[in-house]
């Protein structure tokens, strides 16, 4: 008897918050997947599986807050609408909450930031806020300390939950709302983990009339390249053009975040040192007039470095590579058109979304030659055949990208050097493995292309004729910031 009385205290208690957490659901937490691609029954039910996980974590957090009457009134509602506020912009515009996303929330002029207050955001929240008021004076009619102790314990093992899971696989609710945004808020305040030079040497080129364009690339292994001897035809208009291709070279950073900053500093793949140089750093001190342009927004890892350029210029930057709405690549092709008018001796960057995950989202339908392709994010739905048709497509788009780039560069008046590396390669079913941030030699071999304008030839012949060379011999990607050294004839004094 005293555990049916019980069950029946508590049985509003328990509708209050099935409802409650029913409505963070639509409101917040499933704008995180309204926009994933799905195919079939057995990819709707893991990512509803996923969902759950995530709602369980955050209904250990709501129970506390809505264990005292003003607790629930003053914070609940404050980050429920917080919250809210970035999931209308992750519904109708697939935008990530990134720290990029945070830094211009936090740091926009405020008649910049009341453009997005529109007339539909505005309703979102009002029936937002008319949901909540029915919540608070629902929860002033419970006794929300019955079963108080049950349910503390309940809370904290879904709490729990949380950590478990990401210390099993980091990101998988960390990348989620609402937990995006209060990462986004870490990474945002962290003190960058890269530590620049500040003193730099005292440095000169030989030229004044230079222009390197410096293409970062995303994921894209050397052996898909059909330059390279793929039986793909996957760089037709590469092959056309007289591009140097280097097949063999090698580095043990498969993720962003390692990879870049290595790339573009002095920094090894072998010995550490307490602060490094920026290649921009060292082409400011030479006198070239440094931009990059980036279609990826920039992770704490590498912010700092990319910031030693005179120019930032991000396209799409509150799209991730979690948007399945994110800008391709292309859209920085009239950038660089504008740029490369504006000086005579300088080093243009563009970092691409390349061939990251997810395939579909990096090239346009004109594009779709190999057939058939993923349907679905979910990986084990997915045959290898597919995963490898769907890269293989972004390949072709990346050879129609360079090609653009290097038929801009054949109108450039100076000479021009068009230089392309991945940061890394990537799995596409090897021994069961997939994607990327491991240690599969298909992560390790990223492509690296060099092409040099016949003006860049005719005057820096050591230049062309050391790098040419070179091109069968096995090589770390070390070899990128000693490149642009030496194409941009920067010497010590």
């Amino acid at each position: 008897m005293q555990i049916r009385a019980f069950v029946h205290a508590i049985k509003g208690l328990i509708s209050f918050h099935i409802a409650l957490n029913v409505v963070v659901v639509l409101f917040i937490t499933g704008a995180s997947y309204y926009h994933t691609p799905l195919e079939g029954g057995k990819d709707t039910f893991v990512y509803l599986g996923h969902l759950f996980l995530l709602q369980t974590t955050v209904a250990g957090f709501m129970y506390l807050l809505t264990l005292y009457k003003w607790v629930f009134r003053i914070a609940f509602s404050a980050l429920f609408l917080f919250f809210c506020s970035f999931s209308f912009f992750a519904y109708t515009q697939d935008i990530s909450v990134t720290p990029g996303l945070i830094q211009a929330v936090f740091e926009t002029a405020p008649d910049i930031a009341i453009d997005l207050i529109t007339l539909p955001f505005l309703g979102f929240l009002f029936v937002a806020i008319l949901v909540l008021l029915f919540f608070i004076k629902w929860h002033n009619r419970l006794s929300s300390r019955k079963g108080v102790a049950l349910f503390t314990l309940i809370s904290i093992g879904c709490i729990a939950l949380f950590f478990i899971t990401e210390m099993k696989r980091l990101n998988t609710l960390k990348s989620r709302l609402p937990y995006n945004v209060f990462n986004g808020i870490e990474d945002y305040y962290g003190a960058p983990k890269f530590r620049l030079n500040t003193m730099l040497p005292k440095v000169t080129k030989q030229t004044d009339s230079l222009t390197i364009i410096f293409i970062l690339g995303e994921t894209v292994r050397a052996d898909h390249l059909g330059i390279n001897g793929y039986d793909r035809n996957t760089t037709p208009l590469l092959e056309e053009q007289q591009v140097i291709s280097f097949s063999k070279v090698y580095t043990s950073n498969t993720y962003t975040a390692s990879s870049l900053p290595q790339i573009v500093t002095d920094k090894t793949l072998d010995v550490d040192k307490e602060s490094y140089t920026s290649i921009y750093s060292l082409a400011n001190a030479a006198g070239y007039e440094t931009t990059w342009i980036g279609n990826q927004t920039l992770e704490s890892s590498f912010a700092s470095i990319v910031e030693t350029n005179k120019n930032v210029l991000l396209v799409d930057k509150y799209k991730s590579e979690y948007s399945f709405n994110k800008e391709l690549d292309e859209v920085m092709l009239p950038v660089l058109d504008s740029v490369l008018k504006t000086s005579h001796s300088q080093l243009i960057t563009l970092h691409m979304m390349g061939s990251h995950w997810y395939y579909e989202n990096r090239y346009r339908e004109d594009f779709r030659k190999y057939t058939p392709v993923i349907t679905s994010k979910y990986i084990p739905s997915v045959t290898k055949q597919e995963m490898i048709n769907s890269y293989d497509n972004t390949i072709l788009y990346l050879d129609y990208f360079l090609n653009e780039v290097i038929e801009s560069a054949k109108k450039n008046e100076t000479p021009t050097a068009v230089f392309y590396v991945s940061d890394h390669g990537e799995s596409l079913g090897e021994n069961g493995q997939f994607l990327h941030a491991g240690e599969a030699k298909e992560q390790t071999n990223p492509a690296m292309l060099l092409w040099f304008s016949d003006s860049f030839k005719d005057r820096f012949e050591e230049q062309t004729k050391n790098i040419s060379e070179a091109r069968n011999k096995r090589l770390t990607t070390n070899i990128v910031y000693e490149y642009l050294r030496e194409i941009a004839t920067i010497k010590r004094q």
